[in-house]
């Protein structure tokens, strides 16, 4: 029988190795002691955790190595009882580390990763086209090349797909971005993203632009919120405040994850699943780790409960 899903998550595992309260920076020549640290799942591990404390059916096509950093990053997925029917295995490294550095509200980060192993969107257009789902979420930007392909088969099985995008500095001039945004629904790139995408200069103006290629566009602007441009109209949906901000990794995944369950698999206003959005978000700061402090669908409805009065 074919797997039922809500949500398919093509996307790669991060393990990510976070330290936490620095009393300074790192400096050339310098020790600096942290006061802690956590091991943890990244990249799309964090939306898939997410989206399953929700309650969403979602389907994880990662690719898992026979290395350290693979097995510890599945055993966690396995944990937390992830649909991995989509993903696999393979006996040779796929090491794909992350070490993150937190400090002031700002993060630092090094990363190494193993060349594929496989043909990793091969992988994924097999596991697409093995299950029927309603809704596509890609966790990062893909070139018009890349993401043809995948959008194809979303299309052929009538679903909705969304895209966030990747730090970059020349992102202004990667692709063609209204063809590149017109084989999605919905575009969520942060606010220093999406002033890069469109050479403004302020976070309203970003969106404005952003709103003339795509409809709904939904730009996560940190502490301030999420903006959202539709039918004409740009609005800002204000962050919830959840407690002292412990670590920002991942914050934007799991928001991804409170507005897809709202807006796809609830059929929420853009505006609600923008609250729900907000309050993954918020509540993933409060701890280390992007996952750590996603919260369940109860926990989820009580906050909006809250903040919606």
């Amino acid at each position: 029988m074919r797997p039922q899903y809500d949500i398919f998550l093509p996307g790669d595992y991060f393990f990510d190795m976070i330290y936490t309260g620095l009393e300074h920076f790192p400096v050339l020549g310098a020790e600096v002691y942290s006061k802690d640290l956590i091991a943890t799942g990244g990249a799309m591990y964090i939306t898939a955790v997410a989206l399953r404390r929700l309650g969403v059916k979602a389907g994880w096509a990662a690719c898992f190595g026979n290395d350290y950093y693979s097995n510890y990053v599945y055993r966690l997925a396995c944990e937390a009882d992830l649909d991995l029917t989509p993903a696999v295995r393979v006996d040779q490294p796929y090491r794909r580390v992350t070490t993150s550095i937190p400090y002031q509200g700002e993060r630092a980060f090094v990363t190494y990763v193993d060349p594929p192993p496989i043909d990793i969107e091969a992988h994924w257009r097999r596991g697409m086209e093995a299950s029927d789902f309603k809704h596509l979420h890609l966790g990062g930007l893909l070139s018009i090349a890349r993401l043809r392909p995948l959008s194809e088969i979303a299309r052929a099985q009538g679903a909705t797909i969304s895209m966030d995008c990747q730090d970059n500095p020349d992102l202004k001039n990667v692709c063609n971005w209204p063809e590149l945004l017109s084989l999605v629904d919905i575009f969520m790139p942060n606010a220093r993203e999406a002033m890069l995408i469109t050479g403004t200069s302020t976070v309203q103006g970003a969106v404005e632009m952003l709103a003339g290629w795509i409809d709904p566009i939904i730009v996560k602007d940190g502490a301030n919120g999420v903006w959202i441009g539709h039918a004409g109209e740009v609005f800002l949906v204000r962050a919830i405040d959840a407690g002292p901000v412990i670590d920002t990794t991942g914050a934007g995944d799991c928001f991804n994850a409170g507005f897809l369950y709202g807006y796809v698999v609830e059929g929420a206003s853009l505006r609600q699943a923008a609250v729900y959005g907000n309050i993954c978000g918020g509540l993933s700061v409060t701890q280390v780790g992007g996952a750590t402090a996603a919260p369940t669908r109860d926990e989820l409805l009580r906050w909006y409960a809250q903040v919606s009065d």
